[in-house]
């Protein structure tokens, strides 16, 4: 789909590298610009298989790699060089450091006014929290996100996938196709200022919105679909596993009811999940009455939106995951393939392009950087000076 795009990835960690995997599963040239001798931290994370850190290769696929010292002045020439043909920069620095480096924005449009330069980063370019650090958590918890996430009367809980890390990313994409596209029909290059914070917002829309327009908070543990209601709710079962029940329409929560017998349950439907009322005690205990497996037998022939909380193990070995293929095998650096999830994005009739191993620090430097005419006499004196 996007054969022929060529992006220059300076980013490191999930947020950045997660989102050009998505633009290379596309089919996009994604070239791994990586600081000589150490590249991306996530290379060097525990777990490892056969030396590089899982996490890498889980969103480093059909990359290239070539190191490049942006310190040095001849590095900056190269990295120009290879902004001239180039349509996209994405960069997840804190804001100003590429402007520091003399490769900002206006900087690379000098060279190439139809650039789309994305910048990824915590809280934006400009406000009040421009200069801070953070991660994950911080920004779930700025934007109210973290505050909303838990149950009720409890401490809020960390997520277990990093939401503003990832949807970060998704909205990166989001606005650089849409920056390419716009490109394609004016001929014009665009900046992405985009902040993980602000993606969260986004997230938020609903609970922000009725805050501002009715004055009703948001409360943890206790909105329509967040453990307020016993219609939709998470219960234990007798062998201390978990169902997931989701059964907010009316039709879904007869026919949970009447699966069970219990017609008597029906105009319970939007009880609201606590220890007073009746018709939750009631629903609580029967889920404690059978085993996860004898309730996921029950959500097989009773359409009532009811799941096994399955944990990684189930789900990696689960009919869902083998019948959708959503794994993949993923030639690795060094030989052989793992298993990975893939890409998200499906389209009919769309053949599957070859599958690239994640790249090996600096692999692709003869390729990429014969392309700008540096002789291997050039390479060999820009290695012994540290700008490759």
């Amino acid at each position: 789909m996007l054969e022929g795009i060529r992006v220059l990835d300076l980013t490191r960690l999930l947020p950045g590298p997660y989102a050009t995997m998505l633009l290379a599963d596309l089919g996009a040239e994604v070239i791994k610009i990586e600081e000589p001798g150490t590249g991306d931290y996530m290379r060097h994370f525990m777990p490892r298989v056969d030396g590089v850190s899982v996490f890498f290769l889980a969103v480093n696929r059909n990359k290239k790699s070539v190191t490049l010292n942006l310190k040095k002045e001849r590095g900056k020439e190269i990295f120009l060089a290879l902004a001239r043909e180039a349509d996209v920069v994405f960069e997840g620095f804190r804001p100003g450091v590429m402007d520091g480096l003399g490769l900002g924005y206006e900087a690379v449009r000098q060279a190439n006014p139809g650039i789309v330069y994305c910048s990824l980063s915590g809280y934006g370019r400009d406000g009040p929290f421009r200069e801070r650090a953070g991660h994950d958590i911080n920004y779930m918890s700025v934007s109210g996100a973290l505050g909303i996430t838990g149950v009720r009367d409890a401490q809020p809980v960390v997520p277990g996938i990093q939401v503003a890390d990832l949807t970060g990313g998704m909205f990166s994409v989001i606005g650089i196709l849409a920056a390419l596209w716009r490109r394609r029909r004016e001929g014009r290059g665009a900046y992405l200022d985009m902040s993980m914070t602000d993606g969260l917002f986004s997230m938020m829309s609903i609970h922000l919105a009725n805050f501002m327009a009715a004055g009703t908070p948001a409360v943890r543990g206790d909105m329509m679909l967040s453990g307020a209601l016993t219609c939709y709710n998470i219960y234990r079962t007798r062998d201390n596993g978990y169902m997931a029940l989701g059964a907010l329409e009316a039709k879904f929560w007869r026919n949970f009811c009447m699966g069970l017998g219990r017609e008597d349950l029906v105009s319970g439907h939007f009880s609201r999940a606590v220890e007073e009322d009746p018709v939750y005690r009631e629903v609580r205990d029967i889920f404690l009455s059978r085993t996860t497996e004898e309730w996921t037998e029950f959500a097989g022939r009773v359409d009532c939106c009811l799941t096994p909380v399955e944990s990684v193990k189930q789900v990696i070995n689960g009919i869902y995951a083998r019948e959708r293929d959503l794994f993949i095998d993923v030639p690795k650096p060094g030989g052989g393939t793992m298993r990975q999830v893939r890409s998200p994005l499906v389209f009919l009739e769309q053949e599957a392009g070859e599958i690239k191993p994640p790249p090996v620090l600096g692999q692709h430097n003869r390729e990429i950087y014969a392309g700008l005419g540096l002789s291997e006499t050039e390479l060999a004196v820009l290695q012994q000076e540290n700008v490759i």
